[in-house]
């Protein structure tokens, strides 16, 4: 039987705590949630339900203007019941929002 290993990151990722809306079409969930921390092309988030590994989603910022589809990379159980994932952006429409940059500053633009 062959060696499994988690995928290897090859980016950094930046801390940031930033709204999203997570979506599966294939079984109608939706959930608004935070970041932990973000890259280019993945993200940390917080989750109050566990979230299928392998699954397709959509992600939105709120507020923002990335969306993009995404797969869920991994989903792990923390001890206050909230659940971890990491997501790979697959066809993200915009890059994260400067680091540091409040709500009220991305609304404004």
């Amino acid at each position: 039987m062959a060696n499994v290993f988690p995928p290897v990151r090859t980016e950094s990722r930046t801390p940031e705590k930033m709204l999203v809306e997570l979506y599966s079409f294939e079984n109608a969930t939706h959930e608004i949630t935070s970041t932990i921390n973000v890259s280019l092309h993945g993200a940390r988030v917080l989750t109050k339900v566990p979230w299928a590994p392998d699954q397709h989603v959509s992600l939105r910022s709120v507020p923002g203007k990335l969306y993009s589809r995404a797969h869920i990379v991994y989903c792990k159980p923390l001890p206050d019941r909230s659940y971890s994932i990491g997501l790979q952006l697959l066809e993200p429409t915009e890059s994260w929002p400067a680091p540091g940059k409040s709500a009220t500053a991305l609304r404004s633009q």
